[in-house]
């Protein structure tokens, strides 16, 4: 178990910089806020398409008279900069507005394209800064990167480790890789479209309730919360409150566990695994449900289709059940010489606690700073 740690720190620093790289180059991110049928709407539009194919700039556009939620954001962006909501179209670049549009504002924001550009070359422009890890710049951040690296951690998250593994060790005295391989398949994948139907539910909740401040703050205070707790789980285990399955529900998960080892026929190891993989992720929702609320928090934020935020939960639950096919297929291997401990299970704790803090300070403080490119 200590090499799927160190696979976990690999593939998590192997990502930063892939969380973190540019588009073809250094990208200067401007927002317009525009409604259709207005004429100079229509105008700086044409203008920022001319720009676009003189700068590397990235065009981020709402249409406001016809589209709530893209008045939400209006409403909010204004508030950020301290302005007045005055009409369309309005422009954001940097730490720049720009409101209406005429020869004058096409030549002022040109100039500020000119010197956004000029600090990303020099290095200067830093959107956010994070204590200890530094200057984020996430103007130029890679959304299905950012997914991968988060279920990524979230699949060695201890909890889920812990049934699996649990399971795992029982199959281990049947002396049987077959049906290891085969009971620790079956219940990662039923696993898998559970864990996929409860951010589906979180997705629609967050998509029907809106953009709201209230909503990013209180989901904001969540990830904070958790992750505090589990870092102090980290330096005091199952001291005071944690997130851990609930020690009253774990004789019901080992009587399931029996059953499927005991098993006899095909078709009810099959159902008693799919029954098994429902149960526990219920009885584990508070201990695994940090990521999945953080993440579809963060992918509402983001201007998709709706087919386009399904694609993404996909490809996070793919690799979600990456970590957790690899305990399989090592436990089928070792026949369950190693196990997770405790001094593990603590650690994951502290590296998924850690980034919660992290992206519950930028929801809270800046949520722009979680608009990927």
């Amino acid at each position: 178990m200590r090499w799927g740690l160190i696979t976990a720190m690999i593939l998590t620093l192997a990502l930063l910089p892939l969380v973190q790289s540019t588009q073809e180059g250094n990208e200067v991110r401007i927002y317009l806020f525009w409604g259709k049928g207005c004429p100079h709407c229509a105008k700086e539009k044409l203008f920022l398409e001319e720009m676009k194919s003189k700068y590397p700039l990235r065009v981020v556009e709402y249409e406001v008279y016809y589209n709530e939620t893209n008045r939400e954001k209006f409403l909010e962006m204004c508030r950020k900069y301290g302005i007045t909501p005055m009409g369309v179209p309005t422009t954001f670049i940097g730490d720049k507005y720009f409101i209406g549009f005429n020869d004058e504002i096409a030549e002022e924001i040109e100039n500020e394209i000119k010197r956004e550009l000029e600090e990303l070359d020099t290095g200067k422009s830093c959107e956010t800064k994070i204590p200890i890890i530094g200057c984020i710049n996430p103007k130029n951040v890679s959304l299905p990167a950012f997914t991968v690296l988060i279920a990524i951690l979230d699949g060695f998250n201890p909890c889920a480790m812990w049934v699996l593994c649990f399971l795992l060790t029982l199959l281990v005295y049947t002396r049987s890789r077959k049906k290891m391989l085969l009971v620790g398949s079956i219940f990662v994948s039923a696993s898998a479209i559970v864990y996929f139907m409860f951010m589906a539910a979180w997705l629609n909740l967050f998509l029907i309730l809106g953009y709201k401040d209230w909503l990013r703050i209180g989901v904001g205070i969540l990830a904070i919360s958790m992750g505090l707790i589990n870092v102090k789980d980290f330096l005091f285990f199952k001291k005071g409150v944690s997130l851990t399955i609930p020690e009253r529900a774990k004789p019901s998960l080992f009587r399931r566990m029996r059953k499927v080892v005991r098993g006899g026929e095909l078709p009810a190891t099959i159902a008693g695994t799919v029954i098994l993989a429902v149960t526990a992720n219920f009885i584990e929702l508070l201990c695994t449900a940090g990521f999945p609320a953080i993440y579809t928090r963060i992918l509402t934020l983001q201007k998709l289709s709706l087919l386009e935020y399904y694609l993404y939960l996909a490809l996070y639950n793919i690799v979600y059940v990456i970590p957790l096919l690899a305990i399989v297929l090592f436990f089928v291997y070792t026949m369950g010489k190693k196990k997770l401990t405790e001094r593990e299970g603590r650690l994951l704790k502290l590296i998924g606690g850690g980034l919660m803090l992290i992206l519950g300070i930028l929801l809270i403080s800046r949520p722009e700073a979680l608009s990927f490119g």
